[in-house]
């Protein structure tokens, strides 16, 4: 009977501190990466978790070889001829779906852990060196891949692939290499059944697989043909036996297992399998920290269109406030105007009589000064009310939909993934500010803000130095002084006249009452002018405010997870880092 030469497991071994050196260095390499899985905060996987726990438990552990195939591929049949005993059950159909754990035991012995997981105790002298893991037909591996990608292969330090010659490569098969190609293990392919092809249909069928294989995993691992049956068979017998089994292809990979198995290339392939799994846990999260900063970078350059749409607002608030104010202006020019001509007119010796009649007077002054000055300066006052309202809200609508802009854009970006808590409370915040800004403007009532601005600027005006007067309408308020001022100056002038004094010096109280109407428009003029531009600028500023206390608490968020994830992506980098440091030292 042919047995393995087991004396090749026990090589030179490494030094006890060398080893323990190494090992500790990796368990506190993972423990870095768990804590930084902290950082990242709920969102982590949980698999992701159980698979560097299972790293770290690992290294104290047994060498731990998966040994995957389809149900049909011979996969007990090999472990069988490799452990050099009937150890397994073989059968031509699937003998169960059971991931089944293979350790060495004094006796013989089965005990089913939970559903899904037995372990075999058999005193085969090899698994005194290691465990082996056999899983179901990898069809049933893709069903049951959470169980065997979460506690086994993460584990791994080396994975036999087996397929068969009569089915090479089938579809679950390639699935499975997909499932774990981003582990980073150590994978060697075993083509079984080899007696039933022709030496040139075995070269076809390698080169098939390793062309296949090599597009899944993207390298070329070690592969061998065998005849697991054969090889069994050479187990069994004393003659022809050593023939048979270099026949049968297991010499080849009797010799490989044997010489890669040694003490020192177990240490290295134990110490590379959890790097495999550092490796893609750090590359993950550092991709998904990354991304969640290209998102918040894209969060922070709307946040400053903002502002500058803000700013702009403000620049383009001044220039169209001062035609408003323009306007307002011209009305007073022209008030102004005709009140100097009214003076030329009137204050002239040939029209004493209607000096001297004061009703006559006030009537002239009423219908040929004042006119309509009511109507056109409070019309031109709601004028420029109904534009400062309409441009508040059309800068609350413009803001408010490119929120919503924003928020449908990401809706889904990242959920599903790792975005988790963090794409979940950005989302949550952009349409919040999108809900307070619809309810905003669902209440922004124009004829209400017009009536409750005009009475704002009204009081603020007629409250002023310059009137003295209540808020009986901005417009009458206004022209009230100056119909007061002149009217008290002629009623003087014209007093001054029946007493016989007036005569010599009408000329000079025609300049007089100019003056006095001229100074007390470019008063009036010059306080509008500061009261409105006041307004505008109170108004203006509540509407900014609005808007900045809607965004505020994503402003805070965005600002708050940039320093976070900056601090984050430097940890994970620098993970990177030494993963890799760590990997060459070790190979």
């Amino acid at each position: 009977m042919i047995t393995l030469p087991f004396g090749l497991f026990r090589r030179r071994r490494l030094t006890t501190d060398q080893q323990d050196r190494l090992l500790n260095e990796l368990d506190a390499l993972l423990q870095q990466i768990d804590t930084a899985l902290d950082q990242f905060g709920a969102d982590v996987e949980a698999s992701d978790r159980n698979a560097l726990a299972g790293s770290r438990t690992s290294l104290r552990e047994l060498f731990l070889i998966v040994v995957a195939g389809e149900f049909n591929s011979g996969k007990s049949t090999f472990l069988n001829a490799l452990l050099g005993a009937q150890v397994l059950p073989e059968g031509v159909t699937p003998t169960t779906d059971a991931i089944t754990l293979l350790k060495y035991g004094p006796e013989p012995f089965d005990e089913l852990v939970e559903p899904g997981l037995r372990i075999h105790h058999y005193p085969a002298e090899m698994l005194r060196q290691l465990t082996v893991v056999d899983t179901p037909g990898t069809n049933a591996v893709i069903r049951h891949h959470e169980r065997l990608t979460r506690d086994f292969i993460p584990r791994a330090d080396l994975v036999i692939f087996l397929t068969s010659a009569d089915r090479p490569f089938t579809e679950s098969e390639r699935a499975f290499l997909e499932l774990i190609k981003d582990w980073g293990k150590k994978i060697v392919v075993v083509i079984n059944k080899i007696d039933i092809l022709t030496q040139a249909e075995q070269e076809q069928v390698a080169q098939f697989v390793r062309d296949h294989v090599n597009r899944v995993l993207e390298h070329s691992p070690e592969l061998f043909l065998v005849s697991a049956r054969r090889a069994l068979q050479a187990r069994q017998q004393t003659d022809g036996a050593v023939d048979q089994w270099q026949e049968s292809g297991m010499a080849t990979f009797e010799h490989f297992v044997v010489d890669t198995l040694d003490e020192e290339t177990r240490l290295r392939l134990k110490l590379l399998s959890p790097l495999g799994v550092a490796r893609r846990i750090t590359g993950k999260y550092l991709a998904a920290t990354e991304a969640r900063l290209a998102t918040l970078s894209d969060d922070i350059q709307a946040i400053d269109q903002i502002e500058r749409q803000i700013a702009f607002f403000g620049d383009e608030l001044k220039q169209d406030a001062e035609y408003h104010l323009n306007e307002i202006d011209q009305v007073l020019t022209t008030l102004q105007a005709r009140g100097e001509q009214f003076c030329d007119e009137t204050i002239r010796l040939s029209r004493i009589r209607e000096l001297i009649d004061g009703n006559r007077l006030r009537t002239a002054f009423e219908q040929e000064v004042i006119g309509d000055t009511y109507q056109q300066i409070d019309q031109r006052i709601q004028k420029l009310i109904d534009w400062l309202v309409e441009k508040n809200l059309r800068l609350q609508q413009s803001v408010d939909e490119f929120i919503q802009r924003r928020a449908l854009a990401h809706r889904d970006h990242m959920l599903g993934e790792v975005g988790g808590s963090f794409a979940y409370n950005r989302q949550a915040l952009l349409e919040s500010i999108g809900q307070a800004a619809q309810s905003a403007i669902a209440g922004y009532n124009r004829q209400t803000e017009a009536q409750q601005l005009a009475g704002e600027v009204q009081s603020s005006v007629a409250a002023t130095a310059i009137t003295g007067l209540g808020a009986v309408g901005l417009g009458a308020t206004l022209v009230a002084v100056f119909h007061t001022v002149l009217l008290d100056f002629t009623g003087i002038l014209a007093a001054l006249t029946v007493a016989g004094l007036g005569l010599a010096i009408l000329p000079a109280k025609r300049r007089q009452a100019k003056e006095s109407l001229r100074k007390k428009i470019d008063e009036v003029r010059a306080q509008l002018r500061t009261e409105l531009r006041q307004q505008i600028e109170r108004e203006s500023e509540h509407t900014l405010r609005q808007i900045r206390e809607r965004n505020a608490p994503f402003v805070r968020f965005v600002r708050a997870q940039q320093e976070h994830l900056v601090g984050l992506q430097r940890t994970f980098s620098d993970l990177t880092v030494a993963i890799e440091k760590f990997s060459k030292q070790v190979e």
